[in-house]
This record gives structure tokens, sequence and C-alpha cells, in this order.
């Protein structure tokens, strides 16, 4: 084990462990990120068209909306704006996208 071939070829396999480690770290994170980047922009996306679709009805919300909506994130495109457009408040909108 104290064999300086040894070492030398343990130090390198270290080496080139920690270079590909640090190289797949770096790859999923950006998958990671990118993937979260998009989910952030899609409801990002979502939210102002029904905040539109709503104000364009004359319906009022909070300065939450629709942050405070439980489920609103993970609610399809479809499924949000069909409660906009039936909805007659943000509590009503609420309970449209909690109802699925």
């Amino acid at each position: 084990d104290d064999h300086p071939f040894l070492r030398s070829f343990r130090d390198e396999s270290r080496a080139e462990g920690k270079v590909e480690g640090r190289a797949e770290g770096k790859a999923e994170g950006r998958a990671e990120g990118l993937a979260e980047g998009l989910a952030e922009g899609r409801t990002k996306g979502r939210a102002k068209t029904v905040r539109e679709l709503l104000r364009l009805r004359g319906i009022a919300v909070s300065e939450a909306f629709p942050a405070n909506v439980p489920g609103f994130a993970e609610a399809s495109v479809e499924v949000a704006a069909a409660a906009a457009l039936a909805c007659e408040s943000e509590e009503d909108f609420r309970a449209r996208i909690l109802g699925g």
C-alpha cells in the first residue's frame, strides 16, 4: 500500500474522479436551473394572462394574486384561463383552481 506506484495511481484516480464529479455536478445543476427557470417563466406568464383576463372582466384582485392561490403554479394554462373566464371574484377563482 505504501508503494510509490500505487500511491501515484491512487492520487491520479482521485484527481480524475474529482474532475468528473465537478463536470457532472455542473451539468446536473445547469439542467435543474433551466427546468426551474422555465417553470417559473411559465407561471409568471400564466399569472400575467390571468390578471389581464380578470382586469378586462372588471374583477379586482389583491396584490398577492395569484401567488396566494394554492395550486396555481401547477395548474395548466387551460384550467387557469377557464377559471379566469368563469369566476366572479378572486375567491371564486381560487375555488375553481382548487377544484381543478
